[in-house]
């Protein structure tokens, strides 16, 4: 894609990351208010299922999985919405139940999935028809690098639905052109290193502390999600300046459904 002037935009990724963590503590009394309660919730689902179920208890493992993702879409709307929206449009689209546009969330997300899994397993295939199946990890990490790459310049749009606009595959894949490694660095390599010190309590097998890792994931989440607005909102203004005018313009559902077409499309 190409701006109205013939040129390209290069996310400046380290500026991002940056500019998350100052947006989300300089808004912090707002961030605490919002998102709090959610990321205690969230944390205290996958607390729970790892500590209360047995990992054959495939049923009540799915049952919490299920809650998690619900309760994440939701969690993950409101934050690109925080970051995207005015002041004054936060209370009316703070944390909520499942609207429509978290329903389109959530099967654009599983649709990303789906694409990831088949590029993932189709490349590791065919790498491991030249390599041999002894070298299944190289075949293993030739899948992983396309499958993240084309995950990564799908999902720049995520936030775009988030904001009650439709959004296809197509227009996610013009809008991230020339991003693809850099967006895999905001949308995979930064909220993973970040979440690291997290994740690593998880090793230690304490239940008190996994508790901790599992908030703190939650926490790098938060900052991982205003990430990928923001990367949304540099390459909007810089392609389409007057359509970023017009996102701050979005209703909650409930006022805005009579003034667009219904269906759930991912």
């Amino acid at each position: 894609m190409k701006s109205p002037l013939g040129l390209s935009a290069d996310l400046p990724v380290a500026d991002l990351v940056s500019e998350a963590v100052a947006l989300l503590w300089s808004k912090r009394a707002a961030v605490i208010k919002m998102f709090l309660p959610a990321m205690l919730i969230l944390a205290l689902v996958d607390w729970s299922s790892s500590t209360f179920l047995a990992e054959n208890n495939y049923a009540g493992q799915f049952g919490f999985l299920i809650v998690s993702i619900l309760l994440s879409v939701v969690f993950a709307t409101s934050c690109h919405r925080f970051t995207l929206l005015p002041q004054d449009k936060w209370d009316a689209n703070a944390l909520h139940g499942m609207r429509r546009e978290e329903f389109r969330y959530l099967l654009r997300g599983l649709l990303l999935g789906v694409i990831g899994a088949v590029v993932f397993f189709c490349t590791m295939l065919v790498a491991m028809l030249f390599i041999g199946q002894e070298e299944a990890w190289l075949g293993a990490v030739a899948g992983v690098l396309p499958a993240l790459y084309i995950w990564s310049r799908l999902s720049i749009t995520l936030p775009e639905l988030a904001l009650g606009q439709k959004s296809d595959l197509k227009r996610a894949w013009s809008l991230s052109e020339g991003n693809g490694s850099r967006l895999v660095l905001v949308v995979f390599i930064v909220p993973i290193a970040l979440a690291s010190p997290f994740l690593a309590l998880f090793m230690l097998d304490h239940s008190v502390l996994s508790y901790v890792a599992a908030f703190g994931t939650y926490i790098t989440s938060l900052i991982s999600l205003v990430m990928l607005s923001l990367s949304y909102r540099f390459l909007l203004d810089f392609y389409e300046p007057q359509a970023a005018e017009n996102e701050q313009e979005y209703q909650p559902a409930e006022t805005s459904v009579k003034q667009q077409d219904s269906g759930f499309d991912a």
